[in-house]
């Protein structure tokens, strides 16, 4: 389950979805879809990695490999 290892990062950083959002400018009902896989986005992962300081494949898997 992916978003296990966001949700992670984001306690070890003590980080909210809300802090998330105000953070990458996303609405928080966005980072949570995306995070919890309902909605995809490979725009809002990088965002989100960046914001989080990780890599995207660290976070999102090897999906990103191909760009």
């Amino acid at each position: 389950m992916i978003f296990k290892k966001v949700k992670k990062v984001m306690i070890d950083q003590d980080l909210t979805v809300t802090r998330l959002a105000e953070i990458t400018g996303y609405k928080r009902c966005h980072i949570s879809n995306v995070i919890n896989g309902r909605m995809e986005s490979q725009r809002a992962k990088k965002v989100i990695a960046l914001a989080l300081r990780r890599d995207c494949d660290e976070l999102w898997g090897n999906q990103f490999g191909a760009e």
